[in-house]
């Protein structure tokens, strides 16, 4: 009788066990380990501060376009290093752009932006730089209307107002504007061509010295961003004319565009980021791909929208098109002016 108690307590106890290791299997680890998040950096990353020079002086278009690129990234922490911003004016922007020549090709830690003097004075023999030979083309981002505006001082409201002026009063009005062949010179040396006056360029090294030197009375009229106009805009001591711009801009809904009144001139300026020659494809991506995700940010958004710069990225492939393009632009520009000077 005991033997059949013993025997019937260890099949029950074999039982048991059975069961529970079937209601617990081991399950084999057949998944190969993550080694890497959806976050991680794939490629080349940057491990030291990147310097970012800024061809132009404070407060001008080229300033406040790149420290606010420099602002997206280290507040949203888009890049594991900081962009320091680095002004270095002169020439009408050769100053700067030599300078970044001058730290040397395949470097990964220099770059600057880019405005239209970066064309207009290798292709007018104003800098040794080539287009096609000294840069490496990272992301362009945004064009820029231009506005031509007046000084209150001289008490004309229109631009058929300073035109008629103008004509009566040949080479007596002085217009300003950044370089010597940027885009506000090609501007007035359309203006110029297209209405048949002689208006004077006087040359500055950024458009806060053009807004000074308009809002002084030492310029009568300018070529100038809208954005750089800013207040003086509304409070009337800048006198807004006309916008080189393919439609009116929603914060001057009641300035006229040129085509508009009747001239043919709705040029605008390219603003984008380049590095020296040799610079190896996976560190132009990268920042190709950083250029990116800041003007996919609703800051950078708005602070387009708020000064009035049309976005327009292209990664660092479409940038060499659209530079080659542009420069075959430039290059009608430059013979425009030599024509009119």
């Amino acid at each position: 009788m005991i033997k059949k108690i013993l025997t019937l307590s260890l099949i029950m106890m074999l039982l048991l066990v059975g069961c529970n290791s079937q209601d617990t299997p081991e399950t084999p680890n057949t998944e190969t380990p993550n080694t890497e998040t959806p976050d991680t950096e794939t490629g080349w990353v940057p491990t030291e501060d990147v310097e970012f020079i800024i061809p132009f002086s404070a407060g001008g278009g080229s300033d406040v376009f790149a420290r606010k690129i420099v602002e997206v990234i280290q507040r949203n922490k888009l890049a594991p290093v900081n962009f320091i911003p680095t002004n270095k004016p002169g020439g009408s922007g050769v100053v700067g752009y030599t300078y970044l020549n001058g730290r040397g090709t395949d470097n990964e830690y220099v770059m600057a932006t880019t405005s239209s003097s970066f064309y207009s004075q290798p292709l007018s023999g104003l800098s040794p730089l080539s287009l096609n030979d000294d840069f490496t083309y990272v992301s362009h981002l945004v064009k820029d209307p231009s506005l031509f505006a007046a000084g209150k001082h001289i008490g004309l409201n229109t631009l058929e107002e300073v035109i008629d002026y103008a004509k009566a009063n040949p080479r007596v009005l002085k217009y300003g504007g950044t370089g010597n062949v940027s885009d506000d010179a090609i501007l007035m040396y359309m203006i110029n061509e297209l209405t048949g006056i002689e208006l004077v360029y006087v040359p500055y090294d950024s458009g806060a010295e053009v807004l000074a030197a308009v809002l002084g009375g030492h310029i009568d009229v300018c070529g100038i961003s809208p954005s750089e106009g800013g207040e003086h805009l509304q409070t009337g001591n800048l006198v807004p004319l006309a916008v080189s711009a393919d439609e009116r801009l929603a914060i001057l809904p009641d300035v006229p565009t040129f085509i508009e009144s009747g001239y043919e001139i709705n040029h605008q300026q390219s603003r984008g980021v380049v590095m020296n020659a040799d610079v190896p494809e996976e560190v132009t991506k990268y920042y190709s791909d950083l250029f990116k995700k800041v003007s996919e940010t609703q800051e950078w958004k708005t602070f387009t929208e708020e000064n009035v710069m049309a976005e327009s990225y292209m990664d660092y492939e479409e940038y060499v098109q659209f530079s080659s393009e542009l420069a075959e632009q430039y290059q009608t520009f430059m013979e425009m002016i030599e024509r009119n000077q």
